[in-house]
């Protein structure tokens, strides 16, 4: 299994390429006006490539105009060399296909989870306990749990997508991995809720989003919820879930040949330096 980390800003990445890991991942995964310019994606691809690291690009939903600019980073990537693209957006996978060096990887926002509603399970039998059982497992698979799903996506030519840290949804990623895709599972944070406008920017008083001050890179909100009993954080625009990592579910993972391990770099996963990765991956190996 190996190890990748992922970091939105130069500042994160310099220290990314200073750990053990042997891949790096840089942009932005949810907020299309914290997508880098090219020339901070050059400067990232030369850090990498000095430290002997895989680079990849990580991309966000975007809209038609943030759609024009990726277009251009991806144009500069494909003359470089066979990189893997993280593709969270329809668009950029459809427009993939023009840059043969360029391999996508499913981000998270297209892997649904749950994969469908369980209505007719609901409305066809008595609901029954092994009825509920069956049901239940229904809501911690995800959208590759159904083959033709899988089969459109490789006739996009992807390999492989990202999932979440949900021990619950982990039984369910073999039959991913058996059909052929590689699998890269997110370490702590597990994303709930994700909006188009940034609700942080809203609270810090922000009038342009396209010029935003990115408070998002140094501060995230804490949301109390007592109903809900779970603890619940706003960091730009997605609200996540806390997730810590457990070794035996890592060997879990390791057993269903889970390709990779995804550490996050931000202030809110306490990961803000290379000696913490590397605290990381060690803690990860241990059986």
């Amino acid at each position: 299994m190996e190890f990748s980390v992922q970091a939105d800003n130069l500042l994160m990445l310099r220290e990314a390429v200073r750990s053990n890991c042997g891949e790096v991942r840089f942009g932005s995964e949810f907020c299309e006006y914290n997508i880098p310019s090219t020339k901070a994606i050059e400067e990232a691809y030369a850090l990498a490539d000095h430290e002997g690291k895989e680079f990849v690009y990580v991309t966000p939903r975007v809209s038609n105009r943030s759609l024009e600019k990726i277009r251009k980073q991806l144009a500069f990537l494909n003359g470089v060399e066979k990189i893997s693209i993280v593709v969270n957006d329809f668009g950029v996978l459809n427009i993939l296909k023009n840059y043969p060096n360029l391999k996508p990887h499913l981000g998270r926002q297209l892997i649904y989870i749950p994969a469908r509603c369980p209505w007719e399970e609901i409305t066809e039998y008595e609901v029954g306990f092994f009825v509920k059982r069956k049901i239940k497992k229904i809501f911690y698979q995800t959208s590759l749990n159904y083959k033709p799903t899988i089969e459109f996506f490789k006739s996009h030519d992807v390999e492989g997508a990202d999932v979440d840290w949900i021990p619950k949804c982990f039984p369910h990623f073999n039959f991913i991995v058996k059909n052929g895709m590689k699998l890269s599972a997110h370490l702590h944070l597990i994303p709930v809720a994700i909006t188009r406008k940034c609700h942080m920017a809203r609270f810090f008083g922000e009038k342009n989003l396209i010029q935003c001050s990115k408070p998002c890179v140094k501060k995230a909100f804490r949301m109390e919820n007592n109903a809900l009993g779970v603890e619940l954080f706003l960091d730009g625009n997605v609200v996540f879930r806390f997730a810590k990592p457990d070794k035996n579910d890592v060997q879990l993972l390791r057993k269903l040949n889970i390709s990779e391990l995804v550490i996050s770099m931000k202030p809110l996963t306490g990961v803000e330096n290379w000696q913490e990765i590397d605290r990381l991956i060690n803690y990860s190996m241990m059986k």
